[in-house]
């Protein structure tokens, strides 16, 4: 490690390790009420490194620094204390990996994490089983011109790339939970937020499909026993887990369905109008503001959905909209999801303004506001109007 040394603290480059030189970037270190700490300077410039080591030096003085003793645990308790989710699995790596580690150290660790994921047993077994399929699926697509070693090449390469995709969110999930402390709970400093690695390869699946009317009327003719989810998730591009949880004491007497934030994916509730401005239902929703249903039992769902994942798959290999091997089960292709962009994509065409547009297929994104809540139905009831 070549060290500058500067009166008070240094900063220098880091060993990469099996012969792989330094780091690009400088690292400075100071010492802090006796104990040596680390951060990353993000910059290969010397001049601007020292720079930012004088800032450090400042910050310290005034108290301004990260708490030598902050580990993974506290940053994680506070950011989901603040409504944040994380699911179940990426928790329990992050918790095995990084329990009980300073945050002061998470950052050299990042890469460590990647190796120690990917070669567990558990990941392990899902890539041979995953290998096994996609070789099945991908000869079957390809039919009597089948290329063995080709294909066991490239799904050999999708299946580690998937691998990689699913660590990749973890990653994404301890960044958030850093930059919390960061952002929220100001416990750390902007400099104290790791470096992390370049996130992994993207999987060659990446869906971009949508639904033409042909196909959804191709589909419908296949399985008329789904119709009914099929064309209101068609209609609105509700999420199918979504639409599979609504149940009839959902519909109010004004025809709008609510629903608890406990079953949307961003927390939020969420209400949609089924029929339009003149009182008039949709086809997709006709069924369920049917005065006949209003007697239900509470709690009963609304859609019957048995045997829909395995009927569909059949039909889009059918059709032609994806390869299926129901021996192995292995498929590729269209997906319930599919009819959220369909959806989406139907309503823009017509020249549906996109904030009236989110309110029917409750999309969210940070970029365009950081907390969104249906205020009125009639923006909706014109969306669905234009498209119905």
């Amino acid at each position: 490690m070549v060290q500058h040394e500067t009166s008070q603290g240094w900063v220098g480059k880091v060993k990469l390790g099996k012969g792989n030189g330094e780091s690009t970037n400088y690292f400075m270190w100071l010492t802090v009420d006796g104990q040596k700490q680390r951060r990353a300077t993000k910059t290969a410039d010397l001049e601007e490194a020292n720079d930012k080591l004088q800032e450090w030096r400042a910050q310290a003085k005034i108290g301004f620094r990260q708490d030598t003793k902050l580990r993974y645990e506290e940053l994680r308790d506070d950011y989901l204390a603040s409504g944040k989710t994380v699911a179940a699995s990426v928790l329990r790596d992050l918790d095995r990996y990084f329990k009980g580690m300073l945050v002061s150290a998470m950052g050299s660790r990042l890469t460590e994490f990647r190796k120690w994921r990917e070669s567990s047993e558990q990941v392990l077994e899902y890539k041979a089983e995953s290998l096994a399929k996609e070789i099945e699926l991908r000869k079957l697509r390809a039919g009597k011109k089948a290329d063995l070693g080709k294909i066991t090449k490239d799904a050999t390469q999708w299946v580690e790339n998937g691998v990689k995709a699913t660590t990749d969110k973890r990653l994404v999930y301890l960044r958030a939970i850093v930059k919390h402390a960061f952002k929220v709970t100001k416990k750390i400093n902007n400099a104290d937020i790791p470096h992390f690695p370049i996130l992994g390869k993207q999987v060659d699946n990446v869906k971009q499909g949508i639904f033409t009317d042909q196909d959804l009327e191709n589909i419908i003719a296949e399985i008329p026993q789904h119709e009914r989810i099929i064309r209101f998730l068609h209609l609105t591009g509700m999420r199918s887990g979504q639409a599979k949880a609504i149940t009839w004491d959902m519909i109010g007497e004004d025809n709008v369905l609510r629903m608890s934030g406990f079953l949307t994916k961003n927390k939020e509730a969420y209400s949609l109008a089924l029929t339009n401005s003149k009182g008039e239902a949709y086809p997709a929703t006709k069924f369920m503001v049917a005065r006949k249903n209003r007697n239900k039992a509470y709690g009963e769902s609304v859609f019957e959905v048995e045997g829909l994942r395995e009927d569909w798959r059949e039909v889009c290999g059918k059709l032609k909209l994806g390869y299926y091997n129901k021996a192995t089960r292995a498929y590729r292709g269209a997906e319930l999801h599919d009819f959220r962009r369909t959806a989406a994509t139907n309503l823009t065409n017509k020249g549906v303004a996109t904030v009236n547009a989110m309110t029917v297929t409750g999309h969210k994104t940070d970029s365009m506001f950081t907390r969104y809540n249906i205020k009125s139905l009639k923006s909706q009831r014109e969306a669905l109007d234009a498209v119905s």
